[in-house]
């Protein structure tokens, strides 16, 4: 009972938690306390009331030897779950989402980095998502302060999700000790509810013995039990234990003496001098092992038979140490500070000795590496012959987990046996570089790259220049990679990999820009057959864009480097290689090459949408929003904006996620403008300006400025809009970067021909349409004839001659509403020189297309001119579908195929609760029921 006395406040905001998550608003619960304070209770209690109200409930304790192995919380909370099932049941949760977690928990590769970790996380999620969707679910964790840290940052990254799904996740610890990693930044969250219980009051613990012993205590003695444990209810209650082992009545005041005596450190020390030798040497060795401990393993490294070991344990059990975990024979400590104590009472000789054991038992049994390691690293040197394989693939498991750090402390006892191993010098300077020791790290890959050769020698040479990139700037690790090219005897094809690093690094580099072009240009006729290949391809793609080569070259380049999805799949967990995927499509798109850009992208969303993490997704659709820019698809550049960013919505702010970010409200922005939603742009750039406050600066963001001039242009602003063009031209010179897909010169000069300026305006738009006359891109052709018709002021002839090749130009291009732009000009040109009939046809052209591409703007200004020449305009779209947000209308369209709400959460990267409310809003909008009559609304 003492750990829920003097609780009212946090019982009931526990309750709260539960009945919030039952509704479907899900709840974080941490419960930070001192040891004995009274959290397990409170954790049971929470267990217990989930349980009355029907909820799934999963649970896992931290423990101080098992946070050395990888994703030990979260295999605790799977396989218990998994424990209560048999047979055919078993075998369907193994089939589906919960056994792919499983089995990505277990997938090991040296080379994983962060995106494998992120993939697992969102697997994990989803294996959260799926045992919630029939009963709400409650996730307990208890004594989190000794959670491993991949399983802690699992923990941080679903209290951020949970918040409109049935889960309700509670997690009590001891408070953090420095303030950081996971667990300190889940202990300080706005989203998270902190309970912080108190010691016990003099009442509560006048409660506590007179419902222990029946009657009223003494004054004296719950005096004593107080200034004695300081309200601790465990130290309380183990007072109390000791009193009764020694006869004394709490009803006589004589025994406060006692109790002063006894003091509160002392009870546990005398609890373990009443045990026997043997029992002894058992918690000694469960101390050791860590919790949840096999008894057979436990009574093998203590060294004790059978029928010996079976009364150590019974005898551990009557004296309240251990407790059993009947079903699989499992041991664990009843409270945290009893294995304290137990611990404390082991030399380092002792403790060596058990752990040495440990490993060898563990070791004969085949355990996991990590766990074996977790031992082998406390042990005697010696213990194991294989210590260094063990030590090796024990850092793999961590490094692929994400603990980064516990794999370097595993590489270097390797390292510390076998000095001169290539393969681990190799191993631990990728994960130094990857945990942000990049000096240490350039040491170790270079001595590795000394002793071998070919195209592992390349490699190493290249990962060694990234970590000289971080510690003294890409301009160092270029003339690093140069002499290295320059020394190069080994074969020809393992020269590449030294060139393509070299390539993407002078790619950060303005002042490279030149020497980068011409050493790509040497290898403009690779097939593209070999990954090095493809990545210098689409290094030269995207150096073609930015220095304005024919369009149809840098098409056919970033095809070659493509290959039909042959760098996606290269880029699959590695960094360089998406890199140049994602150059090589934003090349492609920007040179018109809209069908096999399509063909691309429909193979990475189908990679993403079954193995992808919410950021792999996020980059893809990004890509997506782009093509349907280009084409001027409206709708989905919006609804892939919106997906973007509900994806990313609990990212921490990396640069690639602020980059990200950036791209897909510039997208959104964009689409909102053309809606006419003026106010819906500012408010996006605001909340991103807001967000990204203290976020890292990223070349990304440049691009919002345009979107800012285009706001002030809205506004009549031409002075500001002028300030931003000219901000956007600043920074493009700064990156040596001037695509005419990016066009700053068409803002600036419509602010210079409403300030007045007509000759500067007529100036950069004759720029422009040189510039893309160079690029050769019908998109961009088009869009520049427009602008130079629409600075021809008081030309109408000239005017109508120019939109009429624009026109011409644009037919050829997929951007439709480019040329619906053009058309309506063209039509507004008609009608000022007279050709009235002219011009109707091709204003209700324009206005067709404008209506297709979703250009709300354009369309109502069709409407208007029309009915300026007399024509009353048709309504093309009806009101129903019109009020859809274009997130909700793809929502729809995936309902209608079929799919469930859990199928269409997973191919948007969202909840299966924010699919539910999308098609609520959309039956509404629609005047439907339910999804039989949804076809036919949007038919």
């Amino acid at each position: 009972m003492s750990g829920v006395l003097e609780r009212p406040d946090e019982l009931g905001r526990i309750a709260a938690a539960l009945d919030a998550a039952g509704r479907g608003d899900g709840k974080v619960v941490v419960i930070e306390g001192e040891a004995g304070i009274g959290k397990s209770r409170l954790v049971a209690e929470a267990r217990a009331m989930a349980k009355e109200r029907g909820f799934v409930r999963m649970q896992a304790t931290g423990d101080e030897v098992e946070s050395a192995m990888a994703w030990g919380v979260v295999r605790q909370l799977i396989e218990r779950s998994i424990a209560r099932y048999a047979g055919e049941t078993r075998a369907a949760i193994i089939a589906g989402p919960t056994g792919r977690a499983i089995e990505a928990l277990d997938k090991a590769t040296p080379d994983a980095g962060d995106a494998e970790v992120a993939r697992t996380m969102h697997a994990l999620w989803w294996v959260a998502v799926d045992l919630a969707s029939p009963r709400p679910l409650l996730i307990t964790i208890d004594d989190a302060q000794w959670s491993d840290p991949p399983s802690l940052r699992f923990l941080s990254y679903l209290s951020k999700r949970v918040a409109d799904l049935p889960i309700a996740l509670v997690v009590a610890t001891r408070p953090p000790p420095d303030r950081l990693g996971p667990l300190a930044e889940l202990t300080v969250a706005r989203h998270v509810e902190r309970l912080l219980p108190r010691p016990l009051t003099r009442d509560g613990i006048a409660v506590l013995i007179a419902e222990r012993g029946g009657c009223e205590a003494a004054t004296q003695v719950v005096d004593a039990v107080l200034a004695a444990s300081g309200g601790n209810p465990f130290l309380a209650e183990s007072l109390l234990d000791e009193l009764t082992v020694l006869d004394r009545p709490t009803t006589d005041a004589a025994t406060a003496a006692t109790v002063r005596g006894l003091g509160a450190s002392a009870v546990s020390r005398t609890l373990l001098s009443r045990l026997s030798p043997t029992a002894l040497a058992l918690a000694k060795t469960v101390a050791v092992l860590g919790a949840r401990t096999d008894i057979w393993a436990a009574g093998s490294v203590a060294g004790l038979p059978e029928s010996a070991l079976a009364a150590a344990v019974d005898e551990l059990v009557a004296a309240h140490v251990v407790t059993v975990e009947s079903t699989q024979k499992l041991l664990s400590f009843v409270h945290p500070v009893i294995r304290d104590s137990v611990a404390s009472t082991l030399g380092p000789v002792d403790q060596a000795t058990l752990h040495g054991r440990a490993a060898e038992t563990l070791w004969a049994a085949r355990a996991s590496a990590d766990r074996i390691a977790a031992h082998l690293v406390q042990a005697p040197a010696g213990t194991l012959a294989a210590a260094v394989a063990i030590f090796t693939e024990a850092a793999t498991l961590c490094a692929t987990a994400g603990d980064v750090d516990k794999a370097i402390d595993y590489l270097n006892r390797a390292i510390e046996a076998e000095p001169g191993n290539a393969e681990l010098q190799s191993l631990l300077g990728k994960l130094l570089l990857r945990n942000g020791d990049p000096r240490t790290a350039r040491r170790y890959l270079l001595a590795a790259a000394d002793a071998t050769t070919g195209r592992e020698r390349a490699e190493l040479l290249g990962t060694a220049a990234a970590a000289t990139s971080a510690v003294d700037g890409p301009s160092a690790a270029a003339a690093e990679l140069m002499h290295a090219l320059d020394d190069w005897a080994d074969d020809k094809s393992a020269r590449l990999a030294l060139d393509a690093r070299l390539g993407i690094v002078r790619s950060y580099l303005p002042s490279e820009r030149k020497r980068a072009s011409q050493h790509l240009h040497g290898f403009a006729d690779l097939p593209g057959d070999t990954p090095d290949e493809r990545i210098l391809l689409a290094l030269l793609a995207q150096c073609g864009r930015y220095e304005v080569t024919p369009s149809a070259e840098v098409r056919r380049t970033a095809e070659r480097a493509l290959r039909r999805g042959a760098l996606l799949k290269d880029s699959v967990g590695q960094a360089d290689p998406l890199v140049g995927w994602l150059l090589a499509m934003m090349s492609l798109i920007a040179a018109d090459g809209v069908v096999p850009a399509r063909d691309e992208i429909a193979g990475a969303q189908d990679w993403v949408r079954r193995h992808g993490s919410p950021i792999e997704f996020a980059m893809v659709a990004n890509v997506s929003d782009f093509l349907a820019w280009r084409c001027g698809d409206l709708p989905a550049v919006e609804a892939d904006a919106d997906g973007v960013l509900a994806a990313v919505a609990s990212e921490d702010l990396t640069p690639q996620v602020v980059a990200i970010r950036a791209t897909a409200v510039t997208f959104s922005a964009y689409a909102a403008l053309e809606r006419g939603d003026l106010a819906g742009a500012q408010t996006m750039l605001a909340e991103y300006d807001e967000s990204s406050r203290n976020a890292p600066r990223v070349i990304a963001a440049m691009w919002l400025e345009a979107t800012r001039a285009r706001i002030a242009l809205e506004l009549d602003d031409p002075v500001t809009a002028l300030e931003h063009a000219y901000r956007l031209r600043d920074d493009m010179v700064g990156a040596d970067v001037d695509p005419p897909a990016v066009p700053w010169r068409t803002p600036a000069a419509l602010a210079q021909l409403r300030l007045g300026d007509e000759a500067a305006a007529r100036e950069l738009a004759n720029d422009q349409l040189e510039l893309s006359r160079r690029w050769g891109a019908a998109s961009d052709l088009g869009a520049a004839l427009r602008l130079m018709a629409k600075v021809d002021v008081g030309q109408g002839a000239r005017r109508v001659e120019t939109l009429t090749e624009a026109v011409a130009v644009l037919e050829r291009s997929p951007a439709r509403l480019e040329l619906a732009r053009a058309l309506v000009d063209l039509g507004e040109a008609y009608r000022v020189v007279g050709r009235r009939t002219d011009a109707r046809e091709t204003l209700n052209r324009g206005g067709e297309l404008a209506a297709g591409c979703g250009a709300v703007v354009l369309r109502n200004r069709v409407a208007e001119v029309l009915q300026a020449l007399g024509d009353r305009p048709r309504a093309i779209v009806a009101p129903g579908q019109d009020s859809l947000t274009a997130s909700e209308r793809r929502v729809a369209g995936l309902a209608v195929t079929g799919r469930s709400n859990r199928d269409i959460a997973q191919e948007l990267f969202v909840s299966p609760k924010t699919v539910e409310n999308h098609l609520g809003r959309i039956y509404v909008k629609l005047g439907i029921t339910g999804r039989r009559e949804l076809g036919r609304a949007l038919a």
